[in-house]
């Protein structure tokens, strides 16, 4: 009997989804950092616009404002012209979609049943590789075959192997997967909701110094751009209906874990796996399609 700590695990998924795995984690960091850039210096504009600094007849403070814009249009035209947005979660949605695609093939879910011949299992699954790497951009080329010797021996084990792999590193990993994400996505978005809070209540603090004209400059436009700034961040990273969908699949997939039979004949496990699959494909379906996809998950 394998141990399924032996056993297939997502470590060692196909060179593919490592390949889109990179390419996505590197696009989002980019995406991001240059967000980032944008809604700084437009918070630079407005400090700058609300000071005043005059040498020789300059308001270089205004001068340095419109600068930031500047800087700040420039960042989203190259955000624009690299978009790396839409190469994040085009190579995410491929990732999973080769995860999903591997984990089908590994443990005989269908399409790939145990009746089907080795031969023709590779040739479905290499066939529904290619469709989702179709158009795709990805830089890295990693070595080794797309169908590995992990997957072919996990495929080769007994059913009751496979059943108890799955199992351990496919449903019970995702379920606590998804839990503790829904748990950090959570944190982060009460974190950012009451950073947005203060900032509102040190927007009525600027307004009330600025109608009794206690201070000689505009904090009030300089707090709005701030709390501008941390809600556009904020609805980037949606990390509120993150935490829902997380939580709402981590459920489901407990759900569909609870139906597991050990006993099951090759056609109900071919079935339970789709089964299995569909539900933890769903919420990336629908991530991806809160993004403009390309395509759906494969099957």
């Amino acid at each position: 009997m394998i141990n399924p700590s032996q056993g297939f695990n997502w470590h060692q998924l196909p060179p593919f989804f490592q390949d889109a795995d990179a390419g996505s984690i590197r696009s989002k960091r980019r995406y991001f950092g240059q967000l980032r850039a944008s809604l700084l210096l437009l918070f630079l504009a407005a400090l700058c616009g609300a000071a005043t600094f005059n040498i020789q007849g300059i308001d270089w403070a205004g001068a340095l404002a419109a600068l930031a814009f500047i800087g700040s249009i420039i960042v989203r035209l190259y955000i624009e012209q690299q978009r790396d947005e839409r190469r994040w979660y085009e190579c995410r949605a491929a990732a999973e979609s080769c995860k999903t695609l591997s984990w089908r093939y590994a443990v005989c879910g269908d399409p790939f049943p145990e009746s089907m011949s080795a031969n023709d299992a590779r040739r479905l699954f290499l066939s529904r590789l290619r469709e989702i790497s179709f158009g795709l951009e990805i830089v890295d080329v990693s070595t080794g075959t797309d169908v590995n010797e992990a997957m072919e021996q996990c495929r080769s084990s007994s059913r009751a192997e496979r059943i108890e792999i799955y199992k351990t590193n496919r449903l019970m990993e995702q379920v606590d997967w998804y839990s503790r994400m829904a748990t950090v996505r959570d944190k982060g978005s009460r974190r950012w909701r009451s950073c947005a809070l203060a900032g509102e209540l040190l927007g009525i603090i600027a307004g009330t110094l600025k109608a009794y004209g206690v201070v000689p400059i505009d904090l009030l436009g300089v707090v709005s751009a701030g709390v501008a700034g941390m809600t556009a961040w904020f609805q980037a990273h949606r990390l509120d209906t993150e935490a829902t969908a997380y939580s709402l699949t981590a459920r489901e997939i407990r759900h569909i874990l609870s139906l597991l039979e050990e006993n099951a004949d090759a056609d109900q496990w071919a079935k339970f796996v789709s089964q299995a699959e569909t539900a933890i494909s769903r919420e990336h379906t629908m991530w991806a399609a809160g993004r403009r996809p390309r395509a759906d998950l494969a099957e």
